[in-house]
């Protein structure tokens, strides 16, 4: 009786051995998720889609997967009338996708502006038209509004200018190191909401997305004021390093996003409008 349970016991051992070698049975199609070679199941391409905000609307929590980035992310690969393409969200570091960039790396990256890598001339990457419109917004306190007049609007005296750690000011920044215009800054864009509303600086930077996400989020409407003067003004686009087929699907979606509905109620969720078209400085 032993003898014929062992047996038994080695045919099973082999014949399980057998099934999982099978060629008939590919392992790396489990659950319909797993990617080779950057095609995924269905047979799409995957398409990384990087970011290196990690701060709202874009992102609001990372283990979630909340926010503006994958909101949108979602919406590509849902309600795209292209089936060639599966995207995927990347968050990471600026100098990280900055080597990814300057080593080939193919993929794209949500919502920055040729300024922000140094191609005004659009010749390094190939560009979208543009998702949404930001400015670096001056905010302060609605009982005690600031209105952005130029540098010397700063320099008043105890006035302390909100900024961001490591965060350089174009149009400002050269009397900011020459240390007439006095900077506080701390490590997080929500920070300054805090020095704020407790009187430790007068007024301070944020992009306006942000600021409007913050302001819905926070109950701050009436509390806060926005200067009717920005420190400048710019589109956000994405920036693709691939071949030319992703860039068409991308700017194919984005030319149409205008006149989603969809689209227009994820920035209304986020307390943000749709581009008006309006003149920039970038």
């Amino acid at each position: 009786m032993r003898n014929c349970f062992l047996a038994l016991s080695l045919f099973f051992c082999f014949f399980s051995s057998s099934l999982v070698s099978s060629p008939l049975i590919d392992t790396s199609k489990t659950n319909g998720s797993s990617f080779a070679n950057g095609t995924s199941l269905e047979g799409k391409k995957v398409v990384t889609l990087w970011s290196y905000y990690d701060y709202p609307p874009f992102v609001i929590s990372m283990s979630d997967k909340k926010g503006l980035s994958y909101d949108f992310v979602e919406l590509l690969n849902l309600f795209s009338n292209d089936e060639s393409y599966q995207y995927e969200l990347e968050v990471v570091p600026r100098k990280r996708l900055d080597s990814y960039l300057n080593n080939g790396f193919q993929g794209a990256v949500l919502w920055v502006n040729p300024v922000f890598f140094a191609d005004t001339q659009r010749q390094k990457y190939r560009w979208t038209e543009r998702l949404l419109e930001d400015e670096q917004s001056f905010i302060s306190k609605s009982k005690s509004p600031f209105i952005f007049d130029g540098p010397s609007s700063l320099m008043k005296p105890g006035f302390v200018l909100g900024g961001i750690r490591g965060h350089l000011y174009g149009g400002i920044q050269e009397e900011i190191d020459a240390g007439k215009i006095i900077r506080s800054d701390v490590s997080y864009v929500k920070q300054n909401i805090g020095m704020l509303l407790k009187n430790r600086v007068d007024s301070f930077l944020i992009p306006l997305t942000t600021m409007k996400y913050y302001e819905k989020e926070m109950k701050l409407t009436h509390k806060v004021y926005y200067s009717p003067t920005p420190l400048n003004s710019y589109t956000r686009h994405i920036l693709v390093n691939h071949n030319s087929s992703v860039f068409q699907a991308l700017d194919k979606v984005v030319k149409q996003l205008d006149q989603d509905d969809y689209w227009l109620a994820l920035l209304d969720q986020y307390g943000l409008d749709a581009p008006l078209g309006k003149k920039t400085d970038y």
